[in-house]
């Protein structure tokens, strides 16, 4: 039987503007992540269901046409109960405020598009690694939504084989 390597952290991105998907694609790639993405809310949608099982980070454009980031944080941790999945927010110099609704919501990180692909590929990096460096999960406290921050993660999937895992953008 022939060992089976881990498989590298996938992400899913999502953004309407296609110069970030293939700069912020590239920069993901870089880092040593599988990507797949989509260019509004209905593809996107298509691609989380498809693959959430094997996702490890969702980097989502704020105001995704079709179902921007609110909708998609609401769909991932309170309608699909998913706690697992880092969201990565990428926003256009979102207010404190809004920043802080995000990480309330359930966003791991908010990027500021400013910052770059570069910084946007390190938060999604640092969110997939995260998930996989968690141990089991903490059970949660009844009546009472968990932050950003203190949100239990279950356990990581045992890894894909070599032949199922994604190709470079």
């Amino acid at each position: 039987m022939r060992p089976t390597l881990p498989r590298p952290p996938k992400a899913l991105l999502l953004d309407d503007d296609p110069a970030v998907l293939r700069l912020l694609g590239r920069a993901l790639w870089a880092h040593g992540l599988a990507v797949l993405a989509a260019a509004d809310g209905k593809g996107g949608l298509d691609l989380l269901l498809e693959e959430l099982l094997g996702l490890d980070v969702l980097v989502v454009d704020l105001d995704l046409p079709g179902r921007d980031a609110w909708a998609m944080l609401r769909l991932i941790r309170d309608a699909g109960g998913e706690e697992e999945l880092r969201v990565v927010v990428l926003a256009d110099r979102a207010a404190p405020e809004v920043h802080a609704r995000l990480l309330a919501a359930g966003a791991d990180a908010v990027v500021d598009r400013a910052d770059g692909p570069e910084e946007a590929a390190r938060a999604a990096l640092a969110a997939a690694a995260s998930r996989r460096d968690r141990g089991p999960a903490a059970p949660r406290r009844s009546g009472r939504r968990e932050t950003a921050r203190s949100r239990p993660s279950l356990p990581a999937l045992p890894a894909l084989s070599p032949a199922s895992s994604m190709a470079s953008p």
